[in-house]
């Protein structure tokens, strides 16, 4: 298949919503096409700007932190499944530990999902999502 019709294919699957470059290369690999045109295609989009691994952690953590309350752990995990490269992550989601967002999120947890919970329980579930609670 020619560099045409995996670029067109690429375009169209980008334009639905934000992917990243694991994603677009996932794609068109199981949609036969061969590694050197996959890597070109993807170098164009790079080029025009439609895929951009920095621009799209960025929004991905916006859209952690506003709508599914996802932990620093949960994001880093969740973007290492997307294949983003490791070093993005660490820097993205490094100066978000640094700030206090984990603490905001452990108690708003604490008073409401985990209000009515045995201290077992609250424990087991915050340790799931990658938070630290300690009782005072």
């Amino acid at each position: 298949m020619s560099f045409e019709v995996a670029k067109n294919k690429a375009i169209k699957y980008v334009g639905i919503s934000k992917k990243t470059e694991q994603e677009v290369y996932r794609k068109l690999k199981t949609q036969g096409f061969d590694e050197d045109i996959i890597m070109e295609v993807i170098e164009y989009l790079k080029e025009l700007g439609y895929i951009n691994d920095d621009d799209y952690v960025d929004a991905y953590i916006r859209q952690c932190m506003r709508l599914l309350d996802y932990s620093t752990y949960e994001i880093r995990q969740k973007l290492l499944q997307k294949g983003i490269n490791k070093y993005i992550i660490d820097d993205k989601v490094g100066t978000l530990e640094e700030s206090d967002y984990n603490d905001l999120l452990l108690n708003k947890l604490l008073n409401g999902k985990c209000k009515n919970m045995d201290d077992l329980k609250k424990k087991q579930y915050l340790f799931r999502r990658g938070l630290k609670y300690f009782e005072d």
